[in-house]
């Protein structure tokens, strides 16, 4: 009986459970959702941050912003379905999303150029959009920019 007392306790302790989840998603950033209230990541991916600006034919734009956007018209009015992936090296929940039970949402955000695999993660799927992208100049790659982890670590 204690040891039982003793499990529940630290199961108690653990913090609360992640599940995948499922329900139509608010954009946070390029990269961050929100769903029924959970805010999370988008596993494997790095995209602009909100403010962070990029250079296409000699004049700056806002691809953080743009890539956001990006990630709301792909989802806009749709419902995805997310699988837990734990958590990454902010802390924050990652997880994998898809469009209609098999459209990765990180994988396409990648193949329009509007986000970077994580490269720690090399996903494979993931390198491969990457490489198409910038092989058509799609998004980013249509300009000149600076990585997003290299942003946010006063890279400008």
């Amino acid at each position: 009986m204690r040891s039982l007392l003793i499990c529940l306790l630290l199961l108690s302790l653990a913090g609360p459970a992640r599940a995948d989840m499922e329900g139509q998603p608010n954009i946070v950033d390029g990269d961050t959702l929100s769903v029924a209230g959970v805010v999370f990541n988008l596993h494997g991916i790095d995209a602009p941050e909100n403010d962070q600006t990029c250079d296409k034919d000699g004049e700056r734009y806002p691809c953080g912003f743009q890539a956001a956007n990006a990630l709301g018209f792909m989802t806009a009015y749709q419902w995805v379905q997310c699988r837990d992936k734990g958590v990454g090296r902010d802390g924050r929940y990652t997880m994998t999303c898809y469009l209609g039970g098999r459209y990765d949402v990180g994988e396409r955000l990648i193949r329009q150029g509007w986000a970077l695999y994580d490269r720690a993660l090399r996903i494979p799927a993931y390198v491969a959009a990457e490489e198409a992208a910038r092989a058509e100049r799609a998004g980013l790659w249509a300009g000149a920019f600076v990585p997003p982890w290299e942003w946010r670590q006063g890279k400008r």
